[in-house]
């Protein structure tokens, strides 16, 4: 995966709204939003093996985790199983 940040913050929308949650934020998104507040995730970010994100979400000790930004099916066709072993 391409990663723009990984980062701790309170989740700020859906039913999940007031939680603590870690942002992974990925980099490349091909959908330009006319909204988007992170075009600095255009381009750039660090390559990062599956392991290493997952490490450094379980480093923070929350449970939710949310994948932001550059479309992770465009990084990786196969990924959706790995992402899986977050909510365990």
């Amino acid at each position: 995966m391409v990663v723009t940040e990984i980062f701790k913050s309170i989740q700020g929308e859906s039913t999940f709204a007031g939680l603590p949650c870690v942002f992974v934020r990925l980099t490349g998104c091909n959908l330009r939003c006319h909204w988007c507040d992170t075009a600095y995730a255009f381009y750039g970010g660090e390559q990062m093996p599956p392991k290493t994100v997952f490490g450094r979400v379980e480093a923070f000790g929350w449970r939710l985790v949310e994948y932001t930004g550059g479309g992770r099916l465009l990084q990786e066709k196969d990924d959706a199983p790995r992402a899986g072993r977050l909510l365990r």
